[in-house]
């Protein structure tokens, strides 16, 4: 593969993996990059020397240390902090994990998260959203798809739910705060979140 088309792959693995699961993890991996399975094997081994991604009782996993740096990641100075601010309050507010979604390069992607008390999937910051959660139907709709979007995700994933609310950032940038919750469902917590969602949009705004 010529150099670009390296870095394309790598990139494409990377925004694949956490989607891949753990049954036939490197043949879904070929599926959802569009990889044949030789250079699937050879990217992974390549990104693993790198301190990409680990490879841990046959499954590989984005690393610590690449983690650590979408930790860093924001669509404008000075965001995470105050996020990460607003997120814990609404988390002792309603004991549910809590997030700031927002979409990139045809994906969702989780840029900052505070975990409940239930188990929910992934949701540090760097993993990918799928489109069928509340975020990812919320951002991949019109600006005026209304107040907030709930999806129950039902049996499929335990009885979970999760509720977002729209933001629009400076420099019109979109996203999304997203309330997941099995014990109850998410919608319960509509007013808490949208709360955070003015609280956190006039901070960074400077109108608050």
């Amino acid at each position: 593969m010529e150099s670009r088309s390296v870095v394309d792959g790598a990139f494409r693995i990377l925004r694949a993996l956490p989607e891949a699961g753990t049954d036939r993890q490197v043949s879904r991996l070929a599926e959802l990059t569009g990889l044949p399975r030789p250079t699937v094997y050879r990217l992974l081994d390549q990104l693993r020397d790198a301190g990409a991604v680990d490879l841990a009782d046959g499954r590989w996993t984005l690393s610590a240390g690449l983690v650590r740096i979408a930790r860093h990641v924001e669509p404008f100075a000075g965001l995470r902090r105050p996020a990460s601010q607003v997120l814990r309050v609404l988390r002792r507010e309603t004991g549910a994990t809590v997030s700031l979604i927002v979409p990139s390069d045809g994906a969702f992607v989780v840029l900052e998260s505070v975990l409940g008390g239930e188990p929910v999937p992934d949701t540090r910051p760097g993993a990918t959203m799928p489109a069928f959660t509340a975020a990812g139907v919320l951002l991949g709709s019109a600006p005026s798809s209304g107040p907030g979007v709930l999806v129950d995700h039902g049996a499929e994933m335990n009885g979970l739910t999760c509720y977002a609310v729209p933001l629009t950032l400076p420099g019109g940038v979109r996203a999304a705060l997203q309330i997941g919750s099995v014990a109850e469902p998410a919608e319960r917590f509509a007013a808490p979140l949208h709360h955070a969602a003015v609280a956190l949009t006039r901070h960074v705004t400077g109108n608050g």
